[in-house]
């Protein structure tokens, strides 16, 4: 243990002396280097529409946008279905540019002038990850690399078109032209990041002490700061310290949240938590005495019920390897009945009441039976939430809850459901 701790150390100090080696920016200097970078974005989009197999590619990315969404399910790494899930949301069927994605789809095969294919392109306002992203997945089915997470996931989702396209050729003019433009975008926004790290690690060290490594806080905050050099755009007047500061912040609160208890609640719980402890502190500390229930809400301007239950939330996680008592050696889970076993009946009666779900389930409209499947698990893999379902449908999440509804209603309403929930139930109590 201590040999990590001196080499957690080791790596801190290489941390901090490479971020002193970098000057924070001036404003002039951060427009000079975000303008590269969008610079370098427009010349990308303007290779999209000058060369004929990059057209035709985006008219077909655009057009399976909307008729062929990525499925959640299709994906072994699900963090790639999320990445482009956050890359395309505006360009879905229910997205607010589908309109426009479904225009430039036919639009940028019929239209001869380059000029007016580009103008379909600026209307969709591509984001800069999303149109780097696109380029090396171009790139990359011409035969060349270049790393991104974007390409990636495109890759990934590729495979699932409904009438995939084999890789293209471009010819070696274009492929270099292409390689250059994403080396100075990633020139440009590495600029950004690295002359911001101290931000980083400044903010990490506000979050040092629950639950969560101080290394794995500055490198979630660092996976924010380059989310956030990514969307930067200077024109519209802002600090680029000033703008990645909310990024920083919601990547490491988010990472503590997830990993740094053993039940997780939402963030806006999680700071109403930490005000009402550090209140509770506080007061502490002024009156010698621990302050009472009414008293915390008056001092946080806190409904009474309110401040009860964030105090009981304190208490939901026990470790099964607490003892029971002070003075007692066994311990929580001495007291659990049951082996790690089940025995041959529970395995028989569940096979046997999940056919019994599976006739009642066939029953419904197919998309009723599909909603079900899936947010319970009734398939081979794990329950699915509204949005991962909705996903897969191609539908909104509301349309999802409302198939939800209407298909328990239609269970709830068969005597052969409410008889087996019966005889379940009493067998469950002996």
């Amino acid at each position: 243990m201590k040999g990590t701790d001196q080499a957690d150390e080791r790596d801190l100090e290489l941390m901090f002396a490479e971020a002193r080696r970098y000057a924070l920016l001036t404003a002039e200097e951060e427009c000079q280097i975000d303008s590269q970078k969008w610079q370098a974005v427009r010349a990308l989009q303007e290779l999209f529409v000058a060369e004929t197999t990059l057209t035709e590619y985006t008219a077909v990315f655009l057009q399976q946008c909307g008729a062929n969404p990525p499925e959640i399910r299709r994906f072994s790494n699900r963090e790639q279905h999320f990445v482009l899930r956050r890359e395309l949301a505006d360009y879905f069927a229910d997205g607010k540019a589908h309109e426009t994605a479904a225009t430039a789809a036919r639009k940028l095969i019929t239209l001869k002038s380059t000029k007016a294919r580009l103008n379909q392109i600026n209307a969709l306002a591509f984001p800069a990850s999303l149109t780097v992203g696109m380029a090396v997945a171009m790139l990359r089915r011409a035969g060349g690399q270049f790393p991104d997470s974007v390409a990636d996931a495109i890759a990934n989702w590729e495979r699932q078109w409904q009438t995939p396209i084999s890789g293209h050729a471009l010819d070696k003019d274009t492929m270099k032209a292409i390689r250059k433009q994403l080396r100075l975008y990633t020139e440009a926004r590495d600029k950004l990041v690295m002359h911001n790290l101290r931000l980083v690690y400044s903010i990490a060290g506000r979050y040092k002490g629950r639950g969560v490594s101080y290394l794995d806080l500055v490198q979630e905050g660092t996976l924010g700061l380059i989310r956030a050099a990514e969307k930067f755009e200077f024109e519209k007047g802002f600090r680029f310290s000033t703008y990645c500061f909310n990024w920083i912040t919601q990547a490491v609160r988010r990472y503590v949240g997830d990993v740094g208890t053993l039940i997780r609640l939402p963030t806006h719980v999680q700071e109403q938590l930490g005000r009402l402890y550090k209140e509770k502190a506080i007061e502490q500390l002024r009156t010698g005495v621990e302050p009472d229930e009414e008293t915390l809400a008056l001092r946080l301007g806190m409904d009474l019920e309110k401040t009860r239950q964030l105090l009981q939330m304190r208490n939901l996680g026990v470790s099964l390897d607490a003892p029971r008592f002070d003075d007692d050696e066994g311990t929580l889970l001495d007291t659990l009945s049951g082996d790690p076993y089940g025995g041959t009946e529970d395995s028989a009666d569940q096979a046997s009441l999940h056919r019994f779900l599976g006739d009642a389930v066939a029953s419904l409209e197919a998309s009723e039976r599909r909603v079900v499947v899936a947010r319970w698990g009734l398939h081979d893999g794990p329950p699915l939430s509204r949005a991962e379902v909705a996903d897969s449908m191609g539908v909104s999440r509301e349309w999802v809850r409302q198939l939800e509804r209407s298909a328990l209603r239609k269970l709830k309403s068969q005597d052969s459901i409410k008889s087996a929930y019966e005889d379940y139930s009493d067998a469950s109590n002996y």
